[in-house]
């Protein structure tokens, strides 16, 4: 049986400091799909003949297993790490680790988009409801914004301590901030974003299980596959052969 193809989005360039991509899996026929940690808030919709659901997800500290309905179209918006506070009322730790329906959650309208999501200008339409709550609202950069940066830049290897110091803050305050703006700590953000690193490192097939431990800034290949095994329950050999989440083991356009 065909797997129903997942298709990713860029949103518009307005939109790109705000959010990672848009995905769309149309008449899926999967019955559950894994989750790992990424540190992003997604907003899912899903479309049945039935009805239309909305379901906001946190960031994840380990891997989850979510049920699926076959013959169900999904449509997602996946928020860059801390920036899901400009449209979810909900901080991102009250989401962490959790599915929540969205009703009274979102600060925009999705009405317009809700009417049929399997058509091609979806995308397009999800950039002009965005845009325009975006238009509104007027974000305001936030510290944390730039630690979030910082980590991403380092690929999760930098200190805790050493972080906090750098932009002007203490850890208590940090470990607080992030955990409210992203919905982990910001430790666990460091192992997540090196994890990450490490998971397209693998996907090169020239490049050895050691030498992407030594280049995502793990002591040994061991400390790599603990890492693995905590956030994933996988090892980076079963990484290699193509066992990764369903909704994360996207390839997006260039541009």
């Amino acid at each position: 049986m065909i797997r129903p193809k997942l298709i990713a989005v860029l949103p518009s360039q307005l939109l790109r400091g705000f959010i990672s991509h848009y995905w769309m899996s149309l008449d899926n026929l999967d019955t559950a799909y894994s989750i790992l940690p990424d540190g992003a808030v997604d907003l899912v919709i899903n479309q049945s003949a039935r009805s239309t659901q909305i379901w906001a997800y946190g960031t994840s500290t380990s891997k989850s297993v979510v049920a699926l309905e076959q013959q169900t179209h999904y449509l997602g918006i996946r928020f860059k790490p801390g920036k899901s506070r400009h449209f979810i009322r909900a901080a991102a730790n009250e989401l962490t680790d959790r599915c929540e329906p969205a009703e009274g959650l979102l600060s925009f309208c999705l009405e317009s988009v809700l009417e049929n999501i399997v058509n091609s200008d979806t995308p397009n339409q999800l950039n002009t409801v965005l845009e325009s709550h975006i238009a509104k609202r007027q974000p305001v950069s936030a510290k944390i914004d730039d630690v979030v940066a910082f980590i991403e830049a380092t690929h999760g290897a930098t200190r805790i301590d050493e972080t906090a110091a750098t932009f002007g803050i203490s850890r208590r305050q940090l470990e607080r901030t992030f955990l409210k703006t992203v919905g982990v700590s910001p430790k666990l953000f460091c192992s997540i974003t090196r994890f990450s690193h490490a998971g397209s490192l693998i996907q090169r097939a020239s490049t050895s299980l050691a030498d992407v431990a030594l280049k995502s800034g793990y002591s040994d290949q061991s400390h790599m596959n603990h890492e693995f095994r905590r956030l994933a329950s996988l090892s980076p050999a079963m990484y290699t052969r193509g066992d990764v989440a369903f909704l994360q083991d996207v390839t997006l356009p260039s541009s």
